[in-house]
């Protein structure tokens, strides 16, 4: 970058010779440039060695050479399941330089990889097809989610759940460098429903109680889900918006939707497969990292049900408003293209 600054420079100084050191720094200080830098180059310019690359001091370039460069870049740009370790024996230096020359020599950074449900082309197209038909369907109404996750003692899949942080290794404690969980643990599952104009009170359902159609109407629509309906949408303006799970679209559970007057997604119309156009599902996230923050662990479900409460107070309703106002946006860029 600052080589093309120098090339404009020396251009602008070749076609207006008579422009002083002032004249030159206030047509280039707009760049960003220091004005030491710009009288430097001025100033070498005069003297016929602007442009000319010293010769460095110390031992040449051996290793981090052009040639190298380009076989990084052709080697872990755009690339997964690279290895730093085995590019470092090849070229006969460490590890740290190789990632060293990755972010000081190149624009090569490392990211995540983002984990996404395997689709075919027709489902692909199937899923285009319905997002359109509901951005076009329920265009000036809140979309209403209801959802169940499972809750553990523990939680060590969690983003920064599974390193630790010490000085002397030596010195850490059991507890911090091992996490101990059972085979068979007590899980505890949740459910949840969310708009734009909040979220329901968690309703907790035993562990090993199966969510099939008689528990899903029995413990979750009909003390959950109407009287959210009822609190908050007395006049309609709505659509309810459940996944495509067996048990929520059974006959049994749309007689009860369609016996209160529930409008709800028909299960022709309801995209299968594409989680992230339900924000509910960024939601559980969010909930989950602050319920096993700084790998808390519960010993019994009760203490568990009283952490989840407790979080749920701590989040913020703009938080949930704003997730809710992304739902457009989302079906939007899945009916554009499904793998965004």
């Amino acid at each position: 970058m600052l080589k093309d600054y120098q090339k404009m420079l020396a251009k602008f100084c070749e076609k207006n010779p008579q422009k002083s050191k002032k004249e030159v720094y206030d047509h280039f200080k707009a760049y960003g440039l220091a004005k030491s830098t710009i009288y430097r180059w001025h100033k070498q310019l005069e003297e016929g060695s602007f442009l000319n690359r010293r010769k460095s001091s110390g031992r040449p370039v051996k290793i981090a050479t052009r040639e190298v460069i380009k076989q990084l870049v052709r080697n872990f740009d755009h690339r997964a399941g690279c290895s730093q370790r085995k590019m470092a024996r090849r070229i006969g230096c460490t590890q740290q330089y190789i990632s060293f020359l990755l972010k000081q020599r190149t624009m090569i950074r490392r990211r995540k990889r983002i984990k996404r449900p395997l689709m075919t082309e027709k489902q692909k197209q199937k899923a285009r097809r319905n997002c359109r038909q509901m951005l076009s369907t329920y265009k000036k109404i809140d979309f209403v989610m209801d959802d169940e996750s499972y809750f553990t003692l523990t939680q060590s899949n969690l983003p920064g759940n599974d390193s630790y942080y010490t000085s002397n290794n030596q010195l850490t404690p059991h507890h911090v460098q091992h996490y101990y969980k059972a085979k068979h643990e007590e899980k505890l599952l949740v459910y949840l429903v969310i708009s734009p104009k909040g979220v329901s009170k968690p309703r907790f359902i035993p562990s090993g109680l199966a969510v099939n159609r008689w528990v899903y109407v029995g413990r979750c629509i009909r003390p959950v889900l109407r009287p959210f309906l009822k609190k908050h949408y007395p006049n309609g303006g709505y659509v309810f918006w459940p996944d495509l799970a067996t048990a929520h679209y059974a006959n049994f559970t749309i007689g009860e939707l369609q016996a209160n007057g529930i409008p709800f997604v028909p299960k022709w119309s309801n995209p299968a497969n594409v989680p992230k156009a339900r924000p509910i599902e960024d939601f559980w996230g969010i909930l989950k990292e602050m319920v096993y923050e700084r790998d808390w662990s519960a010993q019994t479900l009760d203490e568990l049900k009283n952490r989840i409460i407790y979080c749920m107070k701590k989040i913020d309703p703009s938080l949930v408003q704003r997730l809710m106002g992304t739902v457009r946006q989302r079906l939007r860029q899945i009916a554009r293209n499904v793998d965004v």
